[in-house]
């Protein structure tokens, strides 16, 4: 006789683009070989989501469809709200218009529809900041439903003393140093289990840099908190003539950034690349500046350029300071700290061949040890065993 398989809830802010949809599409696809995995959205999600990169046949729901199909006037005033704003997007995008919120008692509902959701899974595994909407009240109805909880921190490490903490089973970081962020302030259960190049296949196919550094690359969402602006000023000022900072990325941010490139043929915008795609940019460039100042919790892109042995400059964000353990590459400059730019910038450009050679097989050697997919979706399957086997 078949055994049924134990049910996981992925739950968060999951949308279309970026790191948190990339881990959360990782995630659900290494769980499913013994599990059965949902994703739950509780943002606007499309068939466009990078969630599907590694499963197209994902089970994926949104709490925005569950509010609409659930309750007749919130679906009916949603519709309304997608008329008045032009027929952009879909409906359920607007069930939690203001009209919702003011006089047809949504809150309650979301509360009565989350209850719902959970009952029928075994686990919920969180993927988002501690600070995301509803994941208090899907944290606590889980707990009192007797239902285990993980809890994957992403995006920016902000602490604030949540009291749904200590009811969480296990928590998952990238890093010590993000740990820490909690620990300092209230003691928690948790494991360290970084991200790994979803694009690993192609990324371990780049060769190590062999020659000066020339080209740059710079990747994220570009809005103000990655701190792209302050790259791209200070590369302007530090650059040789034939070097070349390619931004990938799109965002709020790209107009105000082509106007501080002032059209400078050394600074190339490509637009949103996806996922895929990234390691024939990656194998163009010699050199990844990550300049986020606020403290992320991987990022992703310090991963992607250990897998394909690219020299990175970085600020000291998230669990890039525990990345480079063991490698060649000590290159840090400080937000917004033009001198610090500059320097580790003249101490790149300064590399001979030989070291700039042994320095990015290092990143890359670092990567193959630590941070493999296999490594680290057999680090995933071992926790949520361990947890689900936990005895209460």
């Amino acid at each position: 006789m078949k055994s049924v398989k134990q049910k996981i809830l992925l739950f968060g802010p999951i949308g279309d683009f970026g790191g948190r949809e990339l881990e959360s599409g990782f995630i659900a696809s290494v769980l499913s070989s013994k599990y059965e995995v949902t994703i739950c959205s509780t943002g606007n999600i499309s068939k466009k989501s990078q969630v599907f990169d590694f499963n197209k046949n994902q089970r994926v729901i949104g709490v925005k469809e569950l509010l609409g199909s659930r309750f007749f006037d919130l679906k009916l005033f949603a519709f309304l709200s997608f008329l008045k704003n032009g027929c952009k997007g879909k409906v359920s995008d607007f069930v939690n218009n203001s009209f919702a919120k003011r006089f047809l008692d949504y809150d309650r509902k979301v509360q009565i529809v989350l209850e719902h959701l959970i009952i029928d899974f075994d686990a919920i595994f969180v993927v988002a900041q501690l600070s995301s909407g509803l994941v208090s009240d899907v944290i606590k109805l889980a707990k009192s439903n007797n239902k285990k909880v993980l809890f994957r921190t992403t995006g920016t490490i902000t602490f604030a003393d949540y009291d749904f903490i200590n009811s969480v089973d296990c928590f998952i970081h990238h890093s010590q140093n993000n740990a820490k962020q909690i620990e300092n302030k209230r003691k928690h259960k948790f494991v360290i289990i970084d991200q790994c190049a979803y694009n690993e296949i192609d990324l371990l196919k780049v060769p190590p840099v062999n020659h000066e550094v020339k080209k740059f690359l710079t990747l994220a969402r570009l809005e103000k908190e990655k701190n792209v602006d302050e790259v791209i000023k200070a590369f302007l000022k530090v650059k040789s003539d034939d070097d070349v900072l390619y931004v990938v990325g799109d965002g709020t941010e790209i107009q105000n950034l082509k106007r501080i490139a002032e059209n400078e043929k050394s600074v190339i915008f490509t637009g949103f690349i996806k996922n895929h795609d990234l390691y024939q940019y990656f194998s163009e460039v010699d050199c990844i500046i990550i300049p986020y100042y606020k403290l992320e919790t991987g990022p992703l892109t310090g991963i992607e350029a250990m897998a394909s042995a690219r020299i990175i400059i970085s600020t000291r964000t998230g669990a890039m300071p525990e990345r480079m353990d063991g490698t060649l590459n000590d290159f840090w400059f400080d937000y917004n700290n033009f001198e610090s730019f500059k320097e580790v910038f003249s101490k790149v450009k300064s590399l001979d061949k030989i070291q700039i050679h042994n320095l990015s097989k290092s990143l890359q050697e670092r990567y193959k040890e630590e941070y493999s997919i296999y490594k680290i979706g057999n680090n995933y399957q071992n926790v949520i065993h361990k947890v689900l086997d936990q005895c209460d």
